[in-house]
């Protein structure tokens, strides 16, 4: 399984920090403003985050621009359809991201893969309400994701291993260390060989 299209639900600080995440690794990335949130805004945000890290010495100017060009904003739930990977990281308490999940996964095609940017213990509360959990897994991006090199990795028992596998490539290809929680301790998740679905 190929994670190439990816989307980014939510542009409030941490949606916009992992979307700009994703162009840092030189991947396009959809930028979805949810709840009344603007695009011309959620770009204003991007482009201010981006020369604070010029100023900073982090980014050359034409890397900055390279990285915000790879952000396409939109208001369009329907482009997700087209996607490999989409990732929720949107703000409201768990009635609200489950009502948005849900309304996501009746989106996209059945192949691709649906994330939730969450901490664990609210991800099988949230996954209730999917129908599709085997294409269903949590990513936790720890803010702000650009500058923290760890990503936990959350698959539900239901989890497809292929998805879980192809999260994992896709944490790597951020130059993130995917990481899991096991018997209380979180420990970077060891290469896997499994089949692609």
């Amino acid at each position: 399984m190929s994670l190439s299209a990816i989307a980014v639900v939510g542009t409030g600080p941490r949606g916009l920090a992992i979307a700009e995440a994703v162009a840092e690794a030189e991947l396009p990335v959809l930028a979805v403003c949810v709840t009344g949130a603007r695009e011309d805004l959620a770009k204003r945000r991007l482009d201010k985050t981006l020369a604070m890290r010029v100023a900073l010495g982090e980014l050359s100017a034409a890397e900055a621009a390279a990285i915000g060009a790879r952000v396409l904003f939109t208001r369009d739930l329907g482009r997700l359809r087209d996607c490999d990977l989409v990732i929720e990281s949107t703000v409201g308490d768990i009635k609200s991201r489950r009502a948005m999940l849900a309304t996501i996964e009746g989106t996209i095609s059945r192949a691709t893969v649906l994330a939730c940017n969450v901490a664990r213990p609210s991800l099988p509360r949230i996954a209730e309400v999917l129908e599709r959990k085997d294409q269903f897994i949590g990513l936790r991006f720890f803010h702000p994701a650009t500058h923290t090199p760890l990503v936990e990795v959350m698959p539900l028992p239901e989890t497809a291993p292929g998805a879980r596998f192809a999260c994992e490539t896709f944490c790597r290809w951020l130059h993130k260390t995917p990481v899991e929680h096991v018997e209380g301790a979180v420990r970077p998740v060891l290469g896997r060989r499994v089949a692609a679905l």
